[in-house]
């Protein structure tokens, strides 16, 4: 009986790859049609929902600078950024330059394209969203104090993540209506101001992993500082 059971294993698992290696090709060349989301073979498109699949597209395009812009180019105001290395401990790998995210401008800053991959989903998933439904109005303008700065953090000999662009400061907010939502002056403002920027703040913490308030210290009064920090610290 033993020897039969050996080769109906190994032709049973050959049949089964045969079926998943048709399947695979008919998606590819669309014979059979699965959501978006969920095709590997379609170009990444980082305003689907989230799926397994999706996040693996991302996860490959935060580590290939190409597939990144090509990504970022179809969503919002981006240029390749030759890398740039003045020093041992300040670079930027991997850089764009950042005019927008979808309809919001910026002031052109250099920064890593895996950090402008994050502010587009906070973009998209949390400020857009919470400029809407408290208001009532769209979002036009993110205001920054940049990404790429050489420099050590403030009263210590470490080097600050924005050395490598891994960082950026987010200072306010200008609405289409006309409102101008800061740090320094919404976060003990309005009730309205201080619903929404700790709503952003709190979305931030969905995406980067390190975010920093005026919840923190004085230091941070007028900006939110989110970073690329393996620790995942939101304060």
């Amino acid at each position: 009986m033993r020897r039969y059971i050996f080769p109906f294993l190994i032709n049973t698992a050959l049949f089964a790859c045969f079926i998943a290696f048709g399947i695979a090709h008919d998606i590819k060349t669309g014979r059979i049609e699965v959501a978006a989301e969920w095709n590997p073979w379609r170009p990444l498109d980082l305003t689907l929902p989230d799926s397994p699949v999706q996040a693996w597209k991302v996860s490959r395009a935060r580590g290939d600078p190409a597939q990144c812009v090509a990504a970022m180019a179809r969503v919002a105001s981006v240029s390749a950024l030759p890398d740039f290395t003045p020093s041992a401990t300040c670079s930027i790998e991997g850089g764009v330059v950042l005019a927008g995210l979808g309809a919001a401008r910026l002031d052109p800053l250099k920064t890593r394209c895996a950090l402008a991959m994050d502010l587009f989903r906070w973009e998209q998933e949390s400020v857009r969203p919470a400029v809407r439904e408290i208001f009532g109005t769209d979002l036009r303008r993110i205001e920054h104090f940049g990404s790429y700065s050489c420099r050590r953090i403030a009263g210590s000999r470490r080097w600050s993540r924005h050395a490598r662009a891994e960082a950026i400061d987010i200072a306010g907010f200008r609405l289409a209506d006309g409102q101008h939502v800061t740090l320094l002056r919404g976060w003990e403002g309005s009730a309205k101001e201080r619903a929404f920027l700790r709503r952003v703040r709190d979305g931030a913490c969905e995406i980067f992993g390190g975010v920093l308030s005026p919840d923190y210290n004085a230091a941070h009064a007028d900006h939110f500082h989110f970073d690329f920090s393996p620790w995942g610290f939101c304060r």
